[in-house]
């Protein structure tokens, strides 16, 4: 656990669909830090994401599937990039 009281979150893109304006790429991971991003993320992207980040920070559950991460979508239809958002667990918890 961070010292905030916040989980980290861990962003890894899973897949790009034709052509990513922002230059996104398969594999591409970003730590989120309280609100301090390890590298760039499109902004269209992160207003999609950043509710579900907040969940995973503050130890939240979703009513499905991993309890730990998800898997959300950014909001561009033609070139979709798939995004997974996993919780960091700290060690020692």
């Amino acid at each position: 656990m961070a010292e905030d009281g916040l989980d980290k979150v861990k962003i890894t893109v899973q897949s790009v669909a034709n052509y990513c304006q922002a230059g996104h790429c398969a594999d591409q991971e970003i730590i989120v830090d309280n609100i301090t991003l390890s590298a760039y993320l499109c902004p269209h992207a992160l207003h999609s994401l950043w509710p579900y980040v907040q969940v995973l920070q503050y130890r939240g559950k979703f009513p499905w599937g991993d309890e730990d991460g998800i898997d959300i979508a950014c909001p561009d239809p033609d070139n979709l990039v798939r995004f997974n958002l996993r919780r960091i667990k700290d060690k020692a918890e």
